[in-house]
């Protein structure tokens, strides 16, 4: 998948040189994306199918998770990277990454014929019933099928996307994390919420106590789940392992700025600056402070056992994983 960074004047200047987008054009999914969740993929892959009916490439249209200007309140779901390597596996051939920041104050008219026109060559654009674009968010869906008709182009609006009666976004599946509804945020999500990262040197006290732990940090700019210990999944080289990840400061010995700790079962490699993604399934107990490492080391096999207990009870195939 191609991925074109747009972060400055010169950058949008170059775009339809540097998409080579042929004279058939493309079909552009638009939208935010954050999370990337079962209606944002019904956008893409609904663009996807008309991307193969017409035989042209799809194009994903959306802004980085570091635009600090758009929906400043809402702390992120996924980085950017975790976002790129979603459309890179829905089938994207290219992707456009804007900075908010550059075309906040483009007008509605001037999105469409010089952005998703002359720059992109849309062919067909696809995007959610609520989509909003142009200075204030002054442009809706409607107006962009009309506009584009006009064009002699083509919009395809994805209706709302709801899961048992109740809207699926980006919002509720914060909600969802905020009270650790780990496994219905996932069935939201398409598969369980996750962290992405290199392995990076801790202070050894898991392998001190019989527990060897690896160490990610929480990008800065990513949604945090609550401070506590985690049944988990850990990605790594393509193969799937159970965790216990410990999301926190740890209080019991010298405290830290938050970020993760994970025990992986039955696993013992050297994985130092290797990148591993960590799936979060269920919550199991809150953060502690214990009085000693001897109760610390109890607590932890209790928490092993508490997670091979639960590992058998997760209905894997609704939240798109599998942890056999």
């Amino acid at each position: 998948m191609q991925i074109l960074p747009i972060n400055s004047e010169k950058d949008l200047s170059e775009l339809k040189e540097k998409a080579k987008l042929s004279v058939s054009g493309c079909v552009l999914a638009l939208g935010f994306f954050d999370g990337v969740h079962i209606a944002h993929r019904a956008i893409i892959e609904k663009a996807g199918n008309e991307a193969k009916k017409l035989g042209i490439p799809l194009t994903v249209f959306t802004f980085s998770s570091s635009s600090k200007a758009l929906k400043p309140e809402q702390v992120r779901l996924f980085t950017d990277s975790e976002k790129l390597d979603e459309f890179e596996s829905l089938g994207a051939d290219l992707t456009v990454i804007f900075d908010f920041d550059l075309i906040k104050n483009v007008s509605k008219d001037e999105f469409i014929d010089k952005i998703l026109i002359e720059k992109l060559n849309t062919a067909v654009a696809v995007c959610g019933f609520n989509f909003r674009f142009g200075k204030g968010a002054s442009g809706n869906a409607e107006l962009l099928s009309k506009k584009m008709t006009e064009r002699g182009r083509k919009t395809v609006t994805v209706a709302e996307y709801t899961e048992n009666g109740n809207s699926v976004s980006s919002s509720v599946i914060r909600e969802m994390l905020s009270e650790n509804k780990l496994v219905s945020a996932a069935r939201l999500l398409g598969k369980p919420f996750f962290i992405d990262g290199k392995v990076t040197h801790g202070l050894g006290l898991g392998k001190n106590l019989g527990f060897p732990t690896v160490n990610v940090e929480i990008p800065s700019e990513k949604f945090s789940l609550s401070n506590g210990v985690y049944l988990t999944a850990v990605e790594i080289s393509d193969k799937l392992y159970t965790g216990i990840t410990n999301v926190g400061s740890c209080p019991t010995f010298d405290e830290r700025e938050t970020h993760t700790e994970t025990f992986i079962l039955d696993f013992d490699d050297n994985i130092y600056q290797s990148k591993i993604r960590i799936y979060f399934i269920k919550f199991l107990r809150n953060e502690i402070k214990f009085s000693s490492a001897e109760e610390l080391i109890m607590q932890i096999n209790i928490d092993k056992n508490r997670a091979l207990e639960l590992k058998k009870e997760i209905q894997w195939q609704e939240i798109g994983l599998s942890l056999q």
